[in-house]
């Protein structure tokens, strides 16, 4: 079953308990969320390999950052990806 099948059936999975600690929100707070379709725990067990790490992204969820910060083959300008994290934060 998905996160969003457990939700909606009133199941707390390891992995939104998880998300409550990270969060500092309650487990039925982060159920109900992702029950409504207000949050979503992005957690595949097959692409993880074990080392999953689940947050939430959602309106009661903390902000999220993601910028692709570094180094390319085909470039490499330091000033560019000072610029780039600067921005994203």
């Amino acid at each position: 079953m998905t996160q969003l099948e457990h939700a909606r059936a009133g199941s707390i999975t390891a992995e939104m308990e998880y998300v409550a600690r990270r969060e500092s929100l309650e487990a039925e707070t982060i159920r109900a969320e992702v029950a409504a379709g207000r949050m979503v725990i992005p957690a595949n067990t097959v692409h993880a390999a074990g080392r999953l790490e689940p947050m939430a992204i959602g309106i009661a969820a903390t902000c999220k950052v993601n910028a692709n910060i570094g180094n390319s083959a085909v470039t490499s300008d330091i000033d560019g990806e000072l610029e780039k994290l600067h921005t994203a934060v």
